[in-house]
């Protein structure tokens, strides 16, 4: 047994997690009354990446009784590395009681309770964060987010000071603070869940602004922007979704926002058709919506009834002429369809410079449709100077590839597709694009 525990030791010293393991299950083969190293063996397979074994040789120890509050511990992170966060929630409460750490513990359940949809304990652990650790920004700003989403008053305070500890924050919490602000003067609980849903969604943060949306609808069964809102959130959960858009439309046939949500739940199923429906119901109760004739352009361009998609774009630039998203969209089109790139294309993509000079996109636009002109000089100085505004701008450095292609300079086109795949994120269609072009031009 001295023999084995020994080769363990080196084992471990040297680095190689898997082989200490082994020899301490040697050395229990030994002298298997020493029911406590299962624990050692088992911390060092999970040190190791085997949390398969890593679990099954804590299990062993837990069964007779012989794991501290470090194995239980270890034990949890092993059943959520083989995807069961039930069991390691189980096992982290009772290293919790078992007085393992409090700062470690109640990260890992306030993280998986959320995961589990269990928000309530979720918001207990993330408190107890915040009770040890009262200045750390990251725990105010969680539990400020989670609070948003079941007692918005609460979560200003947590937002408040979260957003004052690091600044980096001030952004997010400034859009959920003011959208609970504005909204408690109405002293409707419903309203208010709606509207801190809302910015919730607006952050990214889905699976809170479903709890706040579910909450609102079981307030008020009547709320129909609650019933839209909740069936895009579940969407972007990768749930359906359509259920809850066609009672928000049967509650209220003339709801802005579920005829609008409705049109994009159809154009994501690629019903164009359908969505089209909805769209333009949306645009006849808002009718000096840009975004929604932009989007309504959109549509009818994946239909292929270009013309009826230009007047639409046209018309949200005629509606909102100083805001160079528009510009941009129109831009977009005649590039996105090769179509009156120079009568047309150029002068749009230009406006849009012209309203910021200081916008990537603008001026990578303007450089794409130089390039599809057959003008790659002029299109290097617009899309060089959007790289030198943002040099990670990936449509910009896509197109600056294309344009060391047209000059025959290989290795930096290789070096700005590589770039871009790189730093696109996995299944993008710029990744994908990026990836195309380095199998045809180096396969």
């Amino acid at each position: 047994m001295g023999e084995a525990l020994q080769i363990a030791r080196q084992a471990n010293e040297a680095g190689d997690s898997l082989q200490a393991s082994q020899s301490i299950i040697q050395a229990i083969q030994y002298s298997p009354w020493r029911e406590d190293l299962w624990e050692l063996a088992g911390i060092l397979s999970l040190k190791g990446g085997d949390y398969q074994t890593a679990r099954t040789y804590l299990q062993h120890g837990n069964e007779s009784g012989n794991l501290s509050a470090v194995g239980l511990t270890a034990l949890g992170d092993a059943s959520q590395s083989t995807d069961d966060p039930l069991s390691a929630i189980q096992y982290w409460e009772e290293a919790l009681e078992a007085g393992g750490s409090p700062d470690e513990l109640h990260s890992r359940l306030a993280e998986t309770y959320r995961q589990v949809g269990d928000f309530d304990n979720s918001i207990h652990h993330q408190t107890e964060l915040v009770r040890i650790n009262p200045t750390d920004a990251q725990s105010n700003y969680t539990l400020g987010l989670m609070l948003a989403a079941s007692q918005p008053e609460s979560a200003l305070a947590y937002l408040t000071l979260a957003a004052e500890l690091d600044p980096k924050f001030s952004e997010n919490t400034t859009s959920v603070t003011r959208n609970i602000r504005s909204a408690r003067i109405r002293e409707d609980q419903a309203h208010l869940l709606v509207s801190s849903g809302q910015a919730l969604a607006s952050i990214g943060e889905w699976d809170l602004a479903v709890m706040a949306l579910s909450r609102a609808t079981e307030l008020n069964t009547e709320h129909a922007d609650a019933w839209a809102y909740l069936g895009e959130a579940l969407q972007q959960m990768g749930q359906k979704g359509s259920e809850q858009l066609e009672q928000a439309l049967r509650i209220d046939p003339k709801s802005l926002a579920a005829n609008i949500l409705m049109g994009l739940y159809w154009q994501r199923e690629e019903q164009y058709d359908q969505a089209l429906i909805y769209l333009h119901t949306a645009a006849q109760l808002d009718d000096n919506n840009p975004a929604l004739q932009a989007e309504i352009g959109n549509t009818l361009g994946l239909l292929g009834n270009l013309s009826a998609a230009e007047s639409h774009y046209q018309r949200a630039v005629e509606i909102s002429p100083r805001d160079p998203v528009y510009w941009q969209s129109l831009a977009n089109f005649y590039i996105k369809y090769e179509t009156k790139l120079s009568d047309e294309g150029l002068p749009a993509a230009r406006q849009a410079v012209i309203l910021d000079s200081s916008n990537p996109t603008s001026l990578d636009m303007l450089g794409q449709i130089y390039l599809l002109l057959d003008s790659p000089h002029i299109a290097r100085r617009f899309i060089q100077r959007a790289l030198d505004i943002d040099p990670n701008f990936l449509p910009a450095n896509l197109h600056l590839g294309l344009i060391h292609i047209l000059e025959g300079d290989s290795l930096q086109a290789y070096q700005r597709f590589t770039l871009v795949k790189s730093l696109a994120p996995n299944g993008s269609k710029i990744s994908e694009q990026a990836r195309r072009l380095l199998e045809t031009h180096f396969p």
